[in-house]
């Protein structure tokens, strides 16, 4: 072999690797510059103009406030709006009830939560109902529907007061120790509403006591503390990004990922994961600890879950095969579907109630009448039945308007499986779709000039265009709709009532405004100071 064969032979591999490196670079920059531009079909779609070559409108939605950049963009661009991610990824916002309902209700299955979202819920709040789809879903779901059936709420009702009056006293009692108690005392609203509404889920759910209302060094309190702490647009973007890397939702949650969990902290910027994994772990062991309690009283008592309809004698059921159509949960789902309730169950109904709190403290006349309204009630018992807060008008305004104002959950994200035309318009498979819940609420082509007040007088004059599935999506709609929803709102009820009857609520200062979270869940950053003085009665 000559010298000039042997180093054509040498430098073969060499320029296969710079040829294959040359057609990535090519493929990136088609769909980084060209393709969303020039060969997109949804490229004539109105949305607001592509400034950011590589994050696209990336930026301007994770530093936003939570649902607000998309309302603009609705008002600027219409109905239909299109954006673009990261690396060229695109996306479109529909609003219309038409497109909702195929996307939500009759196409369901054709449009599920993409990967990424599936894995970040997954590692909050389990591989459960949030996550799971087509049969497994269907499955799933009616297993759990008599957990949350009406004869089953109205007997958990009665249960929510002993948390809810244990926190009546509490607040009272740190009213009472200020100086000047008539000038009330600023209060951290959301964490006691998160308190709350732990006890109240773990009670009635999974007949776990944390009473966090009354010990704060709970360790279940302080991990859900610590994984809600981490709320925040960028947040979510960087524990997104690192669980999107291959094989990462597994190892952050396995033994060997907590182990090595503050390794995170020695790279600039991700410090946050370690968080994350510490409090996943921590939460995950609880409720392990909580089953294998469960499934120890079970195994000596085998009638104690035969009939009984709370979540944990439903799932330990479906564990053992015993539902009737013989669905079985395996044990891992088993833990998974405690840490759905357990989370989903309790932050965004806390989440719900701060921001009530807050809309009435800047609307004192929407107070008053309802505490005018609940005030009587309460001189009478401290424990109303679940009937008795169902039929008080105001309260049911003052709850559904908040809801619609500032929803919980103020986006959800759905991924075309296959392609198809939807608004008239041709969607690529893959397409993104960004279903603005908040934007929906308050859209002004159903609600009106004044869509984005809080006016809970609304609800007893609906407009013409209000569309009772598709108007408001607080708890989005179709099979993937909340499981929850009627327990939701009537928790709600029963701790708003118990609070306004007892306490006057106002702007904690001068010029106070809302700083709502800009992640999976809209909470209040600040965890919404408010000053709280006691109703004299």
């Amino acid at each position: 072999m000559d010298f000039g064969t042997a180093l054509h032979s040498a430098t073969r591999p060499l320029n296969v690797v710079i040829e294959l490196i040359g057609i990535i670079i090519i493929y990136v920059l088609f769909n980084w510059l060209v393709y969303p531009r020039y060969f997109s079909p949804l490229r004539r779609v109105p949305g607001p103009p592509l400034e950011n070559t590589i994050l696209g409108h990336f930026g301007a939605i994770v530093f936003s406030e939570a649902g607000a950049i998309q309302t603009e963009w609705v008002k600027n661009y219409g109905g239909v709006v299109r954006c673009v991610g990261p690396l060229g990824k695109e996306r479109l916002i529909v609003m219309r009830p038409e497109a909702l309902h195929k996307i939500l209700v009759s196409d369901w299955v054709d449009y599920p939560r993409p990967e990424f979202m599936r894995n970040i819920l997954g590692l909050s709040a389990g591989y459960g109902l949030l996550t799971v789809t087509g049969d497994e879903h269907r499955h799933m779901r009616k297993a759990m529907n008599p957990a949350f059936s009406l004869p089953n709420l109205m007997a958990q009702t009665d249960m929510y007061f002993d948390a809810i009056n244990t926190l009546v006293g509490v607040v009272k009692a740190q009213i009472d120790r200020v100086p000047e108690p008539s000038e009330g005392k600023v209060i951290p609203v959301y964490e006691w509403m998160s308190k709350v509404t732990l006890d109240i889920i773990c009670e009635t759910a999974f007949g776990y006591h944390p009473n966090s209302l009354l010990n704060p060094n709970n360790e279940l309190t302080e991990a859900y503390e610590d994984l809600i702490g981490l709320q925040s647009g960028i947040n979510l973007a960087k524990i997104s990004g690192v669980v999107a890397l291959p094989k990462m939702p597994r190892f952050l949650t396995s033994e060997i990922g907590y182990k090595c969990r503050n390794l995170w902290k020695v790279v600039p910027g991700l410090a946050p994961v370690a968080t994350f994994v510490d409090s996943l772990h921590r939460i995950r062991r609880i409720s392990r600890e909580m089953l294998a309690e469960k499934l120890a009283d079970t195994a000596v008592n085998v009638d104690d879950t035969s009939t009984k309809k709370d979540i944990m004698s439903l799932l330990v059921r479906a564990r053992n095969g015993e539902t009737k159509d013989g669905y079985r949960l395996s044990d891992k789902a088993l833990v998974d579907q405690v840490l759905t309730f357990l989370g989903a169950g309790h932050e965004t109904t806390a989440s719900g109630l701060s921001w009530s709190l807050w809309l009435l403290a800047n609307n004192p006349v929407a107070q008053q009448k309802l505490r005018d309204e609940v005030a009587p009630i309460f001189a009478e018992t401290d424990r109303p039945e679940y009937r008795v807060l169902k039929d008080l008008t105001m309260l049911d305004c003052v709850v559904m308007e908040s809801l619609r104002v500032m929803p919980p959950v103020p986006m959800t994200i759905r991924e075309a499986a296959n392609t198809d035309w939807i608004e008239g318009v041709y969607v690529p498979k893959g397409t993104l779709f960004h279903i603005p819940l908040r934007a929906v609420n308050t859209w002004e082509a159903i609600w009106g000039p004044d869509a984005e007040q809080f006016r809970p007088e609304r609800w007893l004059d609906l407009p013409s265009t209000y569309n009772s599935t598709f108007s408001m999506l607080s708890f989005i709609a179709g099979p993937h709709a909340c499981i929850g929803k009627t327990m939701a709102i009537s928790e709600m009820k029963a701790v708003l009532a118990a609070m306004v009857a007892s306490f006057e609520f106002a702007p904690s200062y001068k010029g106070q405004v809302a700083h709502p979270t800009a992640a999976i869940t809209m909470k209040p950053a600040d965890n919404m100071p408010l000053l709280v003085t006691a109703v004299r009665k």
